[in-house]
């Protein structure tokens, strides 16, 4: 099933399909909301769909997170796939081609709050955010450092979209 799937960026004309794909995968519209404030609040940096036989099946988020005083970083989700379509490989797709795409255009680290089983197998790790301050610390905050260098360390700070509060 994977190979009848479509990896590509977002257009404007998805906005409606991913909202509902996300109400559905998650089970409620929370995500979906998420995604309206960042796009309203130009936070976006990235977003990917999964897409067969033209429907969106898949769907991938990147947006920047800032690191107090210091160059910042980048963050994934929400992500998700249609719940009919899991463990086929889609959101393994979603995760390699944005992670990809945000290591090509220089992003130093990227983080993300999720499955602490999931995100390990692309290079997401615990250990890579210790050295950051934030209220989401946990077995599901992970980062990926792409590149050596900054930033190393800081305080995050997270879009609005996400109600997360900036320490002071």
């Amino acid at each position: 099933m994977i190979d009848k799937t479509t990896i590509r960026v977002a257009l404007e004309t998805d906005r409606e399909a991913i909202a509902d794909l996300n109400t559905r995968a998650f089970g409620r519209p929370d995500e979906a909301r998420i995604i309206a404030k960042l796009e309203k609040d130009q936070e976006v940096l990235l977003q990917l769909v999964a897409e067969m036989d033209g429907q969106v099946v898949g769907h991938i988020l990147f947006y920047p997170i800032g690191v107090f005083n210091k160059l910042g970083a980048v963050g994934l989700g929400p992500m998700c796939v249609d719940p009919w379509i899991r463990k086929e490989g889609v959101g393994s797709r979603l995760v390699m081609s944005g992670v990809q795409a945000m290591k090509n255009a220089g992003a130093p680290l990227v983080f993300v709050l999720g499955h602490e089983t999931y995100y390990p197998r692309f290079g997401f790790n615990v250990e890579a955010t210790a050295d950051f301050e934030t209220p989401v610390k946990g077995p599901n905050f992970m980062a990926l450092r792409m590149r050596f260098g900054p930033p190393m360390s800081g305080r995050l700070i997270f879009p609005d979209a996400f109600g997360i509060p900036n320490i002071v």
